[in-house]
């Protein structure tokens, strides 16, 4: 008589043909999706799981499989039961049940130790497995008893018969702002008289063995105030004015020019601009811009979609000078004002200011100069300045220097006539 201890010594999962009875090689390798096509593609067939027991098998027990990190499922996308053969060169273990995500098989007649039973054409149900990373899977045996099957052992150590990778990415590979805006050229260029800047963004699209998508369409949102291009205001760019090109797609500006879109036709691994031509008289804005990147994809019949970038970081543009943020200063016959400029270089440098009221912006070019290692009051420069927008009223504003970042510090006071207070702003 053979003894009712055995226990199924190791698992060993091997490569299978998607969508067929797999077939056993000598390669213990799983099979490998891409996350995309798991999410889209549902259910799968499983590598073949080979079984070598490590004692005697009896008439009566059970040798059961269990699948992690995915569902087993019991019914085909056609809706027949899943082929199950755990038989190979066994007659005498046949298909018992299913039982959650396990597969049992019964043993009809003595089998002895070290044989190999193999379970094929199991249907797994990947579309949530890519969360988990990998799908593994563990044997054990059971033998039967007047209380009925009991485990002899431990199940085995697990065996990978799948694992997930990304297929999709679009990344910032360089930001925009490499080169600041030259205050020295009236903020109408960057550093070096450069009227561009451009961003560069990388895709790949890394096909997995087993399971991949098919890349559909690409889009790319890039986000920033762009009104700036639009020199003559009229709410259209000609070819005189600013522009945006890509070299992934067709580009269009929206209507309120804070944001552009590139479509491509297809989303191809490899590397793309987006670049931001200023027309030579237009002020360019200190700003950040963010970038949104989706892609469409089809797995068979299935489409899907997929956010490969929400909001992320495409750069600065800053000035190669001084800007110090003011944000609150009262004007109108019941104030009076005080603004100093401290400069510690040895570089004297001319003042431009922009003022926000409301929802408006106005900007002066060129309202004063200050002098090097010393304190200039501009305080009557400022006042004359925003005298041209109102006669009262609060403002906020930037002082902007011609001058190192390091070296300038901004004072802001203002006045209540009427009661002697002194209120600093800055």
């Amino acid at each position: 008589m053979f003894k009712k201890t055995l226990i199924a010594a190791a698992v060993v999962a091997t490569t299978a043909t998607f969508g067929a009875n797999a077939a056993t090689i000598s390669s213990a390798t799983s099979d490998t999706y891409n996350v995309e096509y798991a999410a889209s593609a549902k259910q799968v067939v499983a590598p073949d799981v080979t079984v070598t027991t490590g004692r005697d098998l009896a008439n009566g027990d059970i040798l059961t499989i269990t699948f992690a990190g995915a569902d087993v499922a019991t019914m085909t996308n056609a809706a027949t039961p899943a082929a199950i053969t755990p038989t190979v060169g066994h007659a005498t273990i046949e298909f018992l049940e299913y039982d959650g995500n396990s597969v049992k098989a019964l043993v009809t007649a003595d089998v002895a130790a070290g044989a190999t039973v193999t379970f094929s054409g199991v249907q797994l149900v990947i579309s949530s497995a890519a969360d988990k990373g990998t799908v593994k899977v563990t044997s054990v045996a059971k033998v039967a008893t007047v209380e009925g099957a009991k485990s002899v052992d431990a199940s085995t150590a697990a065996a990978t018969v799948a694992t997930f990778s990304t297929q999709f990415t679009a990344a910032v590979t360089t930001k925009l702002g490499a080169n600041k805006i030259d205050v020295n050229d009236s903020r109408e260029t960057f550093v070096g008289k450069k009227l561009t800047d451009t961003l560069v963004i990388t895709n790949t699209n890394a096909v997995a063995a087993t399971g991949s998508a098919t890349a559909g369409a690409g889009t790319y949102v890039l986000h920033g105030d762009f009104n700036f291009l639009d020199t003559d205001g009229d709410g259209s760019l000609e070819a005189k004015e600013g522009s945006i090109s890509s070299s992934a797609g067709t580009v269009t500006v929206a209507e309120d020019f804070m944001s552009a879109s590139i479509a491509a036709t297809t989303f191809t691994a490899g590397t793309y601009g987006v670049t931001i031509t200023n027309a030579a008289d237009s002020v360019i804005p200190a700003q950040s811009f963010t970038v949104d990147a989706d892609v469409a994809y089809t797995v068979g019949a299935a489409t899907g979609a997929k956010e490969l970038l929400d909001g992320g970081d495409a750069g600065t543009w800053v000035l190669n000078g001084a800007q110090v943020f003011v944000p609150f200063l009262p004007y109108g016959s019941a104030y009076s004002q005080s603004v100093s400029v401290s400069n510690t270089s040895s570089q004297s440098g001319g003042v431009d200011l922009v003022v926000y009221v409301g929802d408006d912006t106005v900007e002066f070019e060129g309202i004063a100069n200050v002098g090097a290692e010393g304190v200039t009051d501009i305080s009557t420069a400022i006042r004359n300045a925003v005298a041209t927008i109102a006669s009262e009223g609060n403002f906020a504003m930037d002082i902007i220097v011609n001058a190192p970042e390091s070296a300038i510090d901004v004072t802001a006071l203002y006045y209540v006539k009427s009661e002697g207070d002194r209120v600093r702003t800055k």
